[in-house]
């Protein structure tokens, strides 16, 4: 093998796969990238077994050929060379010669014959929508996924096609909620799969990257995601996702309407006197506003007012004051709105006049 490519093309290729290459790892040809060079494109796959990645890039290949190389070496050498300069690459006897400009450099490659293939199923529906859609469901929502290993099927993020042409993104971790939902704008059949968390992260990198339309291919085991010059694939949790709808209140009466910014910036003051394990914070939901306020066990306190829209009796609940703060992260309204019953009773969070993305959180014990 041997080829030029432009070094900006080459990093880009190299960063997203290397993203997928686990550090700790009990197979050694999985530290490293596939190198596959062909009809004047190299292309850089990176799998650990459950997701894979493979870009592409136009290059100028004198030599086709394949070659794995180890990721983290191939990463720190193409971001430390001159970003004016073309990067050659040519295989060699058990090694990779790199050059840029006058740098050089022998790196140990591995055959490319015991890498493992990414496999694609052909059975799957598909749906297509912008870039900038996905992602910002994905930032929607995936913040609340759970890192419980011992409960799997919390741990990605339910991808839902209902009968109705909705494209529902849908995460929950026992404590919280996050939903975020569209209208197609072309029909598919009904499907539900839930996908893994490192997937998920990765498909969000990549809409980052990407202009163009992605194309989602979801299958009965595997999701496949093209992003302009990228696929992704990757196999989906094995498991039955919690009904979701049976715990998003329908009927609570209160609704309080606060500006996002400024109750954000309360719950942040508030919570530095607040339980460094449970982040546990009291709110007090009246005619007056919100009463915010924490304690912790050396008997420190703090308390602030801020004014609010509230129809309602007066409630006060206890939350997790984390779990409010990456609510009111992930919303861009200026302002939010709140839907409330009693002290035992979750809440249902929304951007004001935006129901795209929805939010529920439940209550504690303080």
């Amino acid at each position: 093998m041997n080829i030029t490519i432009p070094r900006a093309a080459l990093l880009q290729s190299v960063q997203h796969c290397q993203n997928i290459v686990e550090r700790r790892h009990t197979i050694p040809i999985l530290a490293n990238l596939l190198l596959e060079a062909n009809n004047d494109t190299l292309s850089i796959t990176a799998t650990d077994l459950e997701v894979g990645l493979r870009s592409q890039s136009p290059a100028i290949v004198e030599t086709s050929g394949s070659i794995t190389l180890s990721a983290r070496k191939l990463f720190d050498i193409i971001k430390e060379l001159d970003p004016e300069q073309d990067v050659t690459l040519e295989t060699g006897d058990g090694f990779v010669i790199i050059r840029s400009g006058r740098s050089r450099f022998r790196v140990a490659s591995l055959s490319s014959s015991e890498y493992p293939g990414i496999t694609e199923e052909t059975n799957e529906s598909s749906i297509s929508l912008s870039s900038d859609t996905l992602r910002d469901m994905i930032s929607a929502t995936s913040f609340a996924m759970s890192t419980d290993e011992t409960r799997k099927y919390l741990t990605g993020t339910l991808f839902e096609i209902d009968d109705q042409q909705m494209l529902r993104l849908v995460t929950t971790d026992g404590h919280r909620l996050a939903l975020s939902e569209i209208n197609l704008e072309q029909s598919s059949e009904t499907k539900t799969c839930i996908v893994p968390r490192k997937a998920v992260i990765e498909l969000n990198k990549l809409c980052d990257h990407c202009e163009d339309q992605v194309e989602l291919f979801l299958g009965e085991r595997q999701i496949r995601v093209k992003a302009g010059s990228n696929v992704l694939v990757s196999k989906l949790i094995d498991a039955r996702f919690p009904v979701y709808q049976d715990v998003i209140p329908v009927n609570n009466p209160c609704k309080v309407v606060v500006e996002r910014s400024s109750f954000d910036q309360v719950l942040r003051r508030s919570m530095i006197v607040a339980n460094e394990f449970t982040h546990d914070i009291r709110l007090v939901f009246s005619e007056k506003g919100i009463d915010v306020s924490a304690h912790n066990t050396e008997q420190e306190e703090a308390e602030e007012h801020i004014s609010a829209e509230y129809n309602g009796q007066e409630v006060a609940v206890g939350f997790n004051g984390k779990y409010l703060r990456d609510t009111l992260s992930a919303l861009r309204t200026a302002s939010v709105s709140i839907d409330l019953k009693d002290e035992l009773s979750p809440i249902l969070i929304s951007g004001e006049g935006e129901q795209q993305s929805r939010y529920v959180i439940m209550p504690m014990r303080i």
